[in-house]
């Protein structure tokens, strides 16, 4: 009878999420590049398809080596907040920008933060 032993790794989704991100916010390994509101941003197309089936879609459809996406009605401020949100999970967003940054999230199908119309992510918070 032959013995496995489970080897684990306590530190493991906590080091891809930080891995990924220190990777994206230095311009490292990118493969995607997104223009949105004037600026221009790196990121790679393995987060944003795990992230979000509406960039999953566009990678699948059209494959490229390294994409160019015009974003041409997402804000800068948009944009750049969303890929923290799909690089760590989490991001700070102005109380009275709320409603648009969520619809701009329900448009590209960002994961946790789409879904029924008028539905706000967990542990919403003033700050």
């Amino acid at each position: 009878m032959m013995q496995y032993y489970l080897l684990s790794w306590r530190g493991f989704h906590g080091n891809m999420c930080k891995g990924f991100h220190s990777l994206q916010r230095d311009g490292q390994m990118v493969d995607v590049t997104i223009a949105a509101g004037g600026k221009i941003f790196k990121a790679h197309k393995l987060v944003l398809s795990v992230c979000s089936p509406y960039f999953q879609k566009i990678f699948l459809e059209h494959p490229s080596q390294h994409p160019i996406l015009f974003m041409t009605d997402v804000n800068s401020h948009h944009m750049a907040g969303l890929l923290d949100f799909m690089y760590s999970g989490q991001v700070n967003v102005k109380y009275e920008d709320l409603p648009n940054f969520l619809k701009v999230a329900e448009a590209l199908q960002v994961k946790g933060l789409h879904g029924e119309v008028g539905s706000l992510p967990a542990r919403t918070r003033r700050r």
